[in-house]
């Protein structure tokens, strides 16, 4: 058997997810032998969660990623139809020795085994192992172990890389993203569908607010916006809080027009939504498209521009920066960066 503390070492050491989860597969499928392994994220609402793959492997197939974050909630397999799977995320205990429609190299059916992944209260995910045999009482409390340490590890870096207070991603995470190549799918121009838009959203007045009730109703304001962005975005679309009232959201659109719906959609819902004990609330938004040899800080310019011409005329609205520029209303300075991070 390899080396347990070694490749814990190694898994623990890392800080890239993609990283993590291929080793973590790869970890397994040494330890157990089994004919595929696949690590699954469970992803969207719990009366509809779907099933979102992390990384898998095939018996003498090295260890690949799974799908892309951004892959649409439909697109992905429902929990509820996969039994096993939603078995072990309700109860938070292993499903162990399932047969399949699968059949080992000597034709025997295989066995499906799943272990659930939980942060938490939070069904966060499950392992599944397609094995020949049912796995020993050793084998399952290698993976059980592996998986405490794997969530473990996983949570600690949710701690970092997320604000505080509302649970959205923090500004340092925005950076070391973009510096990892945030942007590098925009830089694949040969199709409209690989755009990237990134926004800024500022709440409109809220110095009032923190001013009339305090700052402790203030940060209520704050979660449930927080809250109005997860429900308007799409879940592989990446919600920033930069600190104070201003976020920031990065997400794929084939057109402009589709990424000004999504965030006219979110600002029509934090328009019509009653804030308890302060009232209604607005927000302004301005985005726009990454570029070629884009870095962070020229990007976030061009969409910060664009949100303070939206303050400037009205606040409550959504203001595209390569629109205005278009129109004559803003000057594009082209700054974008002098070096290609990607």
């Amino acid at each position: 058997m390899p080396d347990f503390i070694g490749s814990v070492v190694r898994l623990t050491g890392y800080r890239d997810r993609d990283l993590i989860n291929t080793t973590m597969v790869s970890m397994l499928a040494d330890w157990l032998a089994p004919l595929a392994i696949s690590l699954y994220r469970s992803v969207g609402e719990p009366t509809d969660l779907r099933m979102l793959l992390q990384a898998g492997q095939q018996r003498g197939q090295p260890a690949l990623r799974g799908d892309p974050p951004w892959a649409p909630l439909d697109a992905l397999p429902a929990a509820l139809d996969w039994p096993e799977h939603h078995g072990a995320l309700v109860t938070g205990e292993p499903v162990l020795g399932v047969p399949t429609k699968r059949c080992d190299e000597a034709g025997a059916p295989a066995l499906l085994n799943v272990f659930p992944i939980w942060m938490g209260q939070q069904r966060f995910g499950v392992v599944e192992v397609v094995s020949e045999k049912p796995l020993s009482d050793e084998q399952c409390k290698l993976v059980i172990g592996l998986l405490q340490v794997y969530r473990n590890h996983i949570g600690l870096l949710d701690y970092s890389e997320h604000d505080m207070l509302t649970g959205l991603l923090n500004r340092k995470t925005f950076d070391a993203q973009f510096a990892k190549g945030l942007g590098a799918v925009g830089r694949s121009s040969a199709g409209a569908s690989c755009a990237l838009w990134l926004g800024v959203i500022d709440i409109d007045h809220f110095k009032r607010v923190n001013d009339a009730f305090g700052h402790l109703i203030g940060d209520e304001v704050l979660l449930l916006v927080a809250r109005l962005l997860r429900s308007a975005f799409r879940h592989g679309d990446r919600l920033y809080r930069f600190g104070g009232e201003e976020f920031v959201v990065v997400l794929r659109a084939e057109e402009r027009a589709h990424a000004a719906l999504a965030f006219e959609r979110f600002r029509t819902r934090m328009e019509t939504f009653a804030f308890p004990q302060v009232g209604p609330v607005t927000a302004s938004a301005g985005f726009t498209r990454l570029r070629p040899l884009d870095i962070a800080s020229g990007a976030f310019e061009r969409a910060d521009q664009a949100v303070y011409h939206a303050k400037q005329n009205g606040r409550n609205r959504v203001c595209c920066h390569e629109l205005l520029v278009e129109s004559g209303e803003l000057t594009d300075t082209g700054k974008s960066g002098e070096i290609e991070l990607f």
